[in-house]
């Protein structure tokens, strides 16, 4: 007797994506989770997102759930606490009737998958988007303790999904190594190329004071102590005699530290800090940079590498396996695996407008292999696999 799996069809699916942090938080699981719905959305799924919101009253506004809430930002910068989804939203989303739950962070938000999931018998599928051996700094004095927790604590979540997506080999190896039994399907999140592509910049660069004619690297992310700035400011600060200037786009619990080391060095007058930028800005500000770098040896893929390389920027990046495959040297940027790396390779960059210009072409072939059309068929069909697994073979004799 042969065992087939019932077909799944191809029909639309109703799907529940669940955060601890939705917009107007501007990180990359949020922008993961915006890439996601937006993709699922155009592709004609139904599609829903249950998060916290801003205040103690819970609501259901243009598809999002927002779960009542207050900060906890002692906890982690922009977190929140809350109590499970209220009644009225557990009922809610019954009614709607999910194919499928959708995780992206491992607190709160996949408790209510767990709960929800298991409430509706329908499959949870789960992203794991953080490397915590990167953050045992907001928790735990010993870096080695600390890591030791989260790889217990790691795989005890992970193995409860019906599948895990991993954004890269790189994650992927690592949970599996910590002993995740769970299937893992590896996709890397896909970039929606028309939105990244640079448009005028003058006005803008004014209104930061960009000096004119003086090439620009550009960071983008959270500043925080896992992403290394001070490393890149160290770096840049030897290239004296070399002309550049420096743009940081976002916010962390860092940025003091960062401002008072570029006060210390008196780079003041190159080096220019705009803050937190809504989601739906960022985009803009690529257009600014000749050249993206990041110090940052903590990404689980580098999506604002993959958002640089779309607006055709040739990228500057540690030799870490995240950027392996996506950055390659001499086509689309360079990874340095030392100080004097970086320093060659950047001051090439800044000084050779023909080399930039090659890199940029590179940069912009490149990035169509980082589509979103191919993200959300790889997304969908983890999810119709996990629907799959939970339907009674129907047997041949």
């Amino acid at each position: 007797m042969l065992s087939l799996p019932a077909e799944s069809g191809a029909r639309p699916l109703r799907i529940l994506l669940l955060t601890d942090c939705y917009a107007p938080t501007v990180n990359g699981v949020v922008r993961s989770v915006i890439a996601l719905r937006e993709g699922l959305i155009a592709e004609g799924h139904d599609v829903r997102v249950l998060t916290f919101g801003e205040n103690l009253r819970s609501i259901f506004d243009d598809g999002v759930y927002r779960l009542a809430s207050i900060p906890a930002g002692a906890v982690y910068p922009h977190a929140r606490l809350g109590r499970p989804a209220c009644p009225k939203v557990r009922r809610h989303v019954a009614e709607w009737s999910p194919d499928v739950v959708h995780s992206h962070t491992e607190f709160p938000a996949f408790r209510w998958a767990r709960a929800i999931a298991r409430r509706l018998g329908v499959p949870h599928v789960h992203t794991y988007h953080t490397l915590y051996e990167d953050y045992t700094h907001y928790f735990c004095p010993s870096r080695r303790l600390g890591r030791s927790m989260i790889r217990t604590w790691t795989r005890d979540v992970l193995n409860r999904p019906d599948r895990v997506i991993a954004p890269t080999s790189k994650v992927a190896d690592v949970l599996r190594g910590y002993g995740v039994g769970a299937p893992i399907d590896v996709i890397g999140t896909g970039v929606n190329l028309g939105r990244f592509r640079p448009t005028g910049r003058a006005e803008l660069a004014a209104s930061i004071g960009l000096v004119p004619d003086v090439p620009v690297a550009l960071t983008v992310g959270r500043i925080a102590t896992e992403k290394n700035l001070a490393e890149t400011l160290d770096l840049l600060a030897r290239m004296a005699d070399v002309p550049w200037q420096w743009l940081i786009v976002g916010d962390g619990p860092d940025a003091p530290r960062l401002r008072t080391l570029i006060a210390e060095r008196g780079l003041e007058s190159r080096v220019h800090m705009v803050g937190a930028v809504p989601a739906d800005e960022v985009h803009r500000f690529y257009g600014l940079g000749d050249v993206f770098t990041t110090s940052s040896r903590s990404e689980t893929q580098g999506l604002t590498c993959l958002e640089a390389l779309s607006s055709g920027l040739p990228v500057i990046c540690p030799d870490d396996e995240a950027f392996r495959g996506v950055v390659v040297a001499g086509s689309n940027g360079h990874r340095y695996a030392s100080g004097a790396d970086f320093l060659n390779a950047m001051t090439a960059v800044l000084c050779d407008g023909a080399l930039r210009a090659s890199l940029a072409a590179g940069a912009r072939e490149s990035s169509l292999e980082l589509g979103r059309d191919r993200f959300i068929a790889s997304v969908t069909e983890t999810y119709r696999l996990a629907i799959d697994s939970r339907r009674p073979a129907t047997a041949l004799t």
